[in-house]
């Protein structure tokens, strides 16, 4: 019998939730065919089959969350075999408390019959024994209602739910010796996690990405940020030209025009369009990538994601434009695919439409840079000695520093803003 796991789906995700099962015991399944839908840290995807034969029996129930590589059903040939789906523990299930008496000479089995391996081991899924380290929970005093009585994570939570938060005092030794030795300060007990205020939620497993992607890139990457004025009323006047003009199949935005002018200027400046990697040999290298595949960030009620435009050097202002909006529009309908969102090697964010007029960035690893958009806002400025309105944006690029210079970095913006100043060469 073939086992069907919780596949990896994005480079951040570390667990998942079977959104919908598609199939049911006794169906056949053929190579390819959609057999479950997943929600991700990202969106929610399909999940194809790899084998062909009989879909046996759902270990995971519908939304339940499991650590990538869990068992979520298995598939073979042959009769169905009876077994229940293993659902997740209702919330207000409470486990069995620890016995107050003294524990005997020789410990006890785990208290969850079944959770144990022939060695004597207690099963608990790896975030099940994440959970219990940091809070200090013996694994032994946890009842499970995982497959074979594995303790999962939902009964980790709510046997720490039962616990009032005090341990027992050490026990003194039996005899003290004559000469004591100076008596030295005992270690501090790790602090109680924090209690959530009543008007505290829980994170969704996309903020819960967002959270480690950024705490991994803003510690492990050292950020330095340039900004820079670009002069847009050639851009403005060109972008009001091509709409009227119906140019693009789409309305084109600023932001459109921003994306095709930093793709062409990576293709000129290719020291930005790279990442820091360790080699082979375990030394720090810089991978040079031929593609230029920008993403854009895109805003959710419940975060952000990022779709990529492949090859974005070769592509015309108004298929980028279409494809931004298409790409925009699945995520927002969690129908995103996970190819839409690999790959990049440079990032755009703007908050302009916000009226933000300057911010900076931080840079998605393995990426080298990421650029922040401001507004377009009117402001005086001094042409031919005289003081007129004119239509301003900053840009700020961050970039990393082991990669990336700061004159580099500044060549590059430099590059931008000659292009966005004179705009017709964009479309060239």
């Amino acid at each position: 019998m073939g086992e069907i796991t919780m596949p990896r789906l994005s480079d951040t995700m570390s667990e998942g939730a079977v959104g919908r099962w598609l199939k049911k015991p006794g169906d056949q399944v053929e190579v390819g065919e959609i057999i479950a839908e997943i929600e991700t840290d990202k969106a929610t995807m399909e999940l194809e089959s790899f084998e062909k034969g009989t879909f046996q029996k759902i270990v995971v129930a519908e939304g339940q969350t499991v650590p990538i590589g869990e068992v979520i059903a298995y598939i073979g040939d042959g009769p169905v075999e009876e077994a229940p789906v293993v659902k997740a523990p209702p919330a207000s299930a409470a486990p069995p408390a620890a016995p107050a008496k003294a524990a005997p000479a020789v410990a006890p089995v785990a208290a969850s019959s079944g959770g144990s391996d022939e060695n004597g081991r207690v099963l608990a899924s790896p975030v099940a024994r994440r959970i219990a380290s940091e809070l200090g929970i013996d694994l032994q005093l946890v009842e499970g209602t995982g497959p074979g009585g594995r303790i999962v994570k939902e009964n980790v939570e709510a046997y720490a739910a039962t616990l009032t938060g005090t341990k027992p005092a050490p026990v003194a030794p039996a005899s003290v010796p004559a000469t004591p030795p100076e008596p030295t300060p005992a270690p501090l007990a790790p602090a109680a996690p924090p209690k959530a205020p009543a008007s505290a939620t829980p994170m969704s497993r996309m903020r819960k990405a967002i959270a480690r992607a950024m705490t991994e890139a803003k510690p492990g990457i050292p950020h330095i940020y340039v900004s820079m004025e670009i002069d847009m009323d050639a851009v403005m006047a060109l972008r009001e030209q091509l709409n009227a003009a119906g140019a693009a199949p789409v309305k084109l935005s600023v932001n459109d025009l921003v994306v095709k002018a930093v793709a062409k200027t990576l293709k000129a400046m290719p020291a930005v369009n790279t990442s820091f990697v360790v080699g082979e040999d375990g030394q720090p290298a810089i991978a040079h990538h031929a593609a230029i595949n920008v993403s854009v960030a895109v805003a959710l009620d419940d975060g952000l994601i990022a779709p990529v435009i492949k090859d974005a050097d070769t592509k015309s202002v108004g298929t980028i434009s279409a494809e931004i909006r298409a790409l925009a529009n699945n995520a927002r309908e969690g129908k995103i695919k996970q190819n839409e969102i690999e790959g990049a090697t440079f990032q755009v964010t703007n908050l302009g439409m916000f009226g933000v007029s300057e911010f900076g960035s931080i840079i998605t690893t393995p990426q080298a840079a990421s650029l922040a958009v401001g507004a377009v806002r009117k402001i005086p400025v001094v042409r031919d000695d005289a003081i007129v309105v004119g239509q301003v944006m900053t840009v700020t690029l961050s970039a990393d520093h082991r990669v990336v210079d700061g004159a580099v970095a500044a060549q590059f913006l430099q590059q931008l803003k000659a292009l966005l100043e004179t705009p017709l060469s964009i479309l060239i």
